[in-house]
């Protein structure tokens, strides 16, 4: 029997190279990405810095100090006092006394209503009421004598002297209110009603305000905890360039259902040159009792769900988690993350990373870098 030969399949040169260029590769590869890895660990994604080498940055060193807010609010500017007087009985409006930008007294006449049928309503009671008192004057002097007239019937005389006496008052009341008059001294804003026209009881006829002016406003529901009477403020009306100082002199106990805000009143130093219905800008202040840690607003940066801020320790960057307060243009109260005596990064602070080498430098002179 012959002897078997296997005869093995040879492998082509190609094939060959190939596969000694893709070890070769994967070598390098392993190589470069462990020394790549590397690289990345000991660098700032931004900066490209490695974390041994410097970042110049500017700190300055954070001491508490005294800190005001400020809320900017719309406003409104308002009588200080206004009334609307509105009609108590129904008439056609026959005269007028007192027209817009009259001024007036207490109990000075502004409207007249046509008052002939409450005149003669009013004669008629005040005939009754004399009948009455007159057979009640009979009936007590009678029973006083003792002639001939029954306790009940005095009784009754006297109620009737009195049923008839209110009426008399009633058809009083009736025939005043056809005469309009003002109820406080002020002046005339405005008259609803012209000569002529029916007004029913309630109908609007008169607006009366009474000397200077005050400024109405809303607060936002989530400052309202934060706004109370005697607080410092600034009214600005940018249209005329008046700007005047004041301070709440009221505020509500209930927000408005509709726009969510507490209102309040306040009340100007000096109000000569505003006039109600003018819109106005309100700046409160709110002075806080103790002393705060206070930072730029510039310097704090964001994160998912969180605010921070870096601080410079031991010629290295720490990253400080912060809680923040109240504003006050470009700077922020700062309630929990910081404390006297840091080294907050004010300039150079973007890019930075945890642990990154620093050299602080003085700012130069009229720039302020980041």
């Amino acid at each position: 029997m012959a002897p078997t030969t296997t005869v093995r399949p040879r492998r082509p040169a190609a094939a060959l190279l190939l596969a000694a260029g893709l070890t070769g590769l994967a070598a390098l590869a392993g190589c470069g990405g462990k020394a790549t890895q590397e690289e990345g660990k000991a660098r700032d994604s931004l900066t490209g810095a490695s974390r041994d080498e410097a970042v110049n940055v500017q700190v300055e060193t954070l001491a508490p100090r005294e800190f005001s807010s400020r809320l900017l609010l719309v406003g409104e500017v308002q009588a200080r006092t206004d009334a609307l007087i509105s009609a108590q009985s129904a008439g056609t409006l026959r005269r007028i006394v007192a027209d817009r930008g009259s001024r007036v007294q207490a109990g000075d006449t502004l409207l007249v209503l046509d008052s002939r049928r409450y005149q003669a309503a009013f004669d008629a009671a005040a005939a009754q009421a004399a009948s009455a008192r007159l057979d009640f004057e009979t009936a007590d002097r009678l029973y006083r004598n003792g002639q001939g007239i029954s306790e009940s019937d005095w009784k009754k005389a006297g109620n009737g002297l009195k049923m008839a006496e209110a009426a008399l008052a009633n058809a009083r009341i009736d025939l005043e209110n056809c005469f309009i008059t003002a109820p406080m001294a002020g002046t005339v804003a405005e008259r609803l009603v012209d000569l002529g026209e029916l007004v029913g009881p309630g109908a609007p006829l008169v607006q009366l305000v009474q000397g200077g002016v005050k400024v109405r406003c809303g607060v936002p529901e989530s400052q309202a905890a934060n706004v109370e009477r005697g607080m410092a403020a600034r009214v600005r009306v940018p249209e005329t360039g008046v700007e005047t100082g004041a301070a709440v002199d009221w505020v509500g106990s209930v927000l408005d259902g509709g726009s969510r805000t507490l209102p309040l009143e306040l009340r100007l130093s000096e109000d000569r040159r505003l006039r109600p219905g003018m819109a106005c800008q309100v700046e409160l202040r709110r002075a806080h009792g103790a002393l705060s840690i206070v930072v730029p607003l510039t310097v704090v940066q964001s994160a998912p769900d969180t605010v921070f801020v870096f601080v410079e320790e031991k010629g290295r960057a720490a990253r400080r988690v912060v809680t923040l307060g109240e504003r006050n243009g470009d700077q922020v109260e700062v309630l929990a993350g910081l404390v006297a005596g840091d080294r907050l990064i004010v300039s150079g602070y973007r890019g930075l990373a945890e642990g990154q080498a620093l050299s602080v430098v003085a700012p130069a002179a009229g720039h302020a870098g980041r």
